[in-house]
């Protein structure tokens, strides 16, 4: 029986469109909708009874179980199930384990309560225990589990093959006493991988010491590593966490040789190369479960295999990196994040070597990569300017880049040109210019002018709560708009939603610290667990319910999507909203509203140019800052963006007026707020994640506002002691 890939082929278009047409939803052209049908019938096309539950919204969930989302490994398995399923509008219930049997056998349990159509798990279970023997789809991805079910589905990799390859890598380019940092050894995978290596090591009489070690652990064994008697020529690290812990604890040893790095990752384009990585491909490995779930339990349900599965995928294995060349006279390399901005620099680049004579090799790689290869740029940078999240200049700023030598003319002239907001924020550490802004934002309120200038609207506002509904300046007047605009509250509102924004990736912390919390105060010390912060929690919590409930799982792309299809009335999120409401597929276009963010205490975010410390070419690097931040170079830049960093950029006739954005923008960096990244190596990002977990608690329901910052109070003391010892 044909398929709706089958369908798809012959028709020319996605597997998203003709599930779209075969059940009667989306967005679809007239022309595409009779062109599937045509094609379905001819082919003889039935849809069957588990495809109609489906299109009845009684299955339409994926429970996804991982030990720790924050390792890029699970987050590229996530984005793998969720871009596939998201073409069948099926959703994605999101459940970390920390590693641990007894919060998995809590997230099972949960996770079948929503009665799922199928359950992606990487278990912490060496056996079944009982936990999996529902009705339900299973999925096992990465770590076998005795006793899963008959009908269950286990997906790896060649792990044994991955050890026993970057073994034979490590002989061949003459390591003799190698290190192996590996995580516990109990899980298959794990138990798989290691085994690889060792017989192979110990075959050609190689030395080699394990360090075996868990979440907990990681920082500790790196340490052990390079401040071990053994002066070990490699490491064999088994995630591109674990390399990054190698290379930050040599931070604390610099005068210590630093082995040459292997590491077993999940599949990435960026550059790295202080590593040698080889790679598994954990995104498609979440594409092809998710394939099997539709084709199991949606349209496709014929094809399903009726037993137990084992799938092992193939391995990318060694990955060639595209170094830069070898920089010449005329040459420079310019390390930047793939993005908007990026895209307006490429096309000064031409203008810049016609007038100049340099050349540039621009390295273009996503925001995940690009943290970890300004990181490696301490050690050693193949680059002559990077350029850096204005985030991690307090982490980075004063180890990857040359200091900018404050008596010199050019330097001053050109920070005078700065608006006075920025220069401090994006350029300084300790007193120390270090970088230049190059694109500066901050959070701003997007929100529905033709909502809110609605007379029947403002009407039933008025009535409602004795006052005239306007864009909200306080926390109360946005929790009450939200409210209005919520139809749960309010059956009457035109939109589902009164507030969305995204909560993916260290978003929660800053929803908090914008409703008035704060992280650290001007020493460094703790500032949170305080009536300002229980009150920003409580904000927190009351917004919760006028938000979408996926809301913790919407990512940059989603939560814009979500808010140009037309689903809330408001949003607050960074300027490159603004595109996307205004594309020509938006359902909001031409009816956004901006301003300053509710409470005014937005955060700034963008980023920071600056040249690289090891850099041999910084005569040319200057003259590419020069370049880039010159008045033709921002215009050119606003064409594609909506961040100006120069005061006479707003002055120029028709920029102030090219874009609602900018009177927004200009008012929002008087009252914006850097987030104060604590200025001890490695800390920042942990504490991070330390504020990202309580909150998160406390809106889960599982602790008070209280209970939350306290805790969270504690961690930071704790945390802060350990690097301080």
């Amino acid at each position: 029986m044909p398929t709706i890939k089958d369908i798809a082929a012959k028709a020319g278009v996605s597997h998203g469109t003709v599930s779209n047409v075969l059940n009667k939803r989306g967005n679809v052209s007239a022309e595409k909708i009779q062109l599937v049908e045509r094609i379905a019938k001819e082919m003889g096309y039935k849809m069957n009874v588990q495809a109609q539950q489906l299109r009845a919204g009684t299955a339409r969930r994926v429970c996804v179980i991982v030990p720790k989302i924050s390792l890029k490994c699970y987050n590229d398995l996530y984005n793998g199930l969720e871009q596939y399923l998201r073409e069948y509008d099926i959703s994605i219930e999101l459940i970390s384990t920390n590693n641990l049997e007894c919060d998995e056998e809590k997230a099972v349990k949960k996770a079948l309560s929503l009665n799922p159509m199928a359950v992606v798990v990487v278990s912490s279970l060496l056996k079944n225990r009982g936990l999996y023997t529902s009705d339900t789809r299973f999925f096992f991805a990465e770590r076998k589990v005795k006793g899963m079910p008959d009908a269950s589905v286990y997906v790896s990799f060649g792990f044994e093959q991955a050890g026993r390859d970057i073994a034979v890598k490590c002989i061949e380019d003459g390591h003799q006493n190698v290190a192996l940092l590996c995580e516990n050894s109990i899980y298959s995978n794990n138990k798989s991988f290691i085994n690889g290596v060792v017989d192979v090591l110990e075959d050609d009489n190689c030395s080699c010491k394990i360090f075996p070690s868990d979440d907990s652990m990681w920082f500790n064994k790196a340490f052990d590593i390079l401040g071990s008697k053994e002066d070990f020529d490699a490491v064999i690290a088994m995630s591109q966490e674990d390399a990054d812990y190698l290379r930050v604890a040599h931070q604390y040893n610099p005068d210590k040789k630093m082995p040459v790095i292997y590491a077993l990752t999940s599949k990435s384009i960026g550059i790295d190369p202080a590593v040698c990585r080889y790679e598994l491909n954990y995104k498609l490995m979440g594409r092809n479960i998710a394939e099997q779930i539709v084709n199991a339990g949606g349209e496709d349900a014929e094809t399903a295999p009726a037993q137990k599965q084992q799938i092992i995928m193939e391995n990318d294995g060694f990955y060639d990196y595209p170094l830069p060349a070898a920089v010449k006279k005329d040459s420079i390399c310019f390390l930047t994040i793939q993005n908007l901005t990026s895209k307006a620099i490429g096309m000064l680049l031409p203008s810049f070597t016609r007038e100049t004579g340099i050349k540039v090799n621009m390295i273009e790689v996503s925001y995940d990569e690009h943290y970890k290869m300004a990181q490696a740029c301490v050690q050693n940078s193949p680059y002559d300017l990077v350029r850096i999240d204005m985030a991690w200049m307090t982490e980075l700023g004063d180890k990857i880049y040359q200091p900018f030598d404050s008596s010199s003319s050019s330097v001053r002239w050109l920070r005078q040109q700065i608006l006075p907001s920025l220069s401090e924020n994006y350029s300084m550490v300790h007193g120390i210019q270090y970088a230049f802004p190059l694109d500066a934002c901050v959070q701003i309120l997007f929100y529905r002018k033709d909502l809110f200038e609605d007379e029947s609207l403002k009407k039933a506002y008025q009535e409602k709560y004795e006052t005239e509904l306007k864009v909200p300046e306080t926390n109360e007047e946005m929790m009450q708009v939200a409210e209005f605009f919520t139809k749960s509250v309010n059956p009457e509102s035109p939109v589902d939603y009164g507030y969305s924004t995204n909560m993916l990736k260290g978003c929660t912390r800053l929803l908090w610290i914008n409703r008035g919390g704060d992280d650290v105060d001007e020493n460094l010390k703790p500032n949170m667990n305080n009536e300002a912060g229980v009150d920003a929690l409580n904000r927190v919590l009351k917004l919760q319910e006028y938000a979408p409930k996926e809301w913790m799982q919407m990512g940059w792309d989603e939560a814009n999507q979500f808010f140009a299809n037309g689903n809330a009335a408001m949003m607050e999120q960074w300027p490159g909203l603004w595109l996307t409401c205004q594309s020509d597929t938006s359902a909001v276009k031409d009816t956004i509203g901006v301003a300053v963010a509710p409470g005014k205490t937005p955060v700034l975010g963008g980023w920071g140019v600056g040249i690289s410390a090891g850099s041999q070419n910084k005569e040319l690097a200057w003259k590419l800052i020069e370049f880039m931040t010159s008045k033709d170079g921002e215009l050119l830049k606003i064409e594609n963006t909506m961040d100006p960093c120069r005061t006479s950029t707003y002055e120029v006739p028709g920029v102030a007026q090219s874009s609602l954005l900018y009177g927004a923008l200009m008012e929002s960096f008087q009252y914006a707020k850097t987030l104060a990244d604590v200025d001890v190596p490695y800390i920042s990002s942990k504490l991070n994640d330390v504020m990202e977990f309580h909150i998160q608690e406390a809106m889960a329901g599982k602790v008070t506002p209280e209970e939350a910052l306290a805790n969270m109070e504690q961690e930071f003391i704790d945390e802060m002691a350990k690097v301080e010892n």
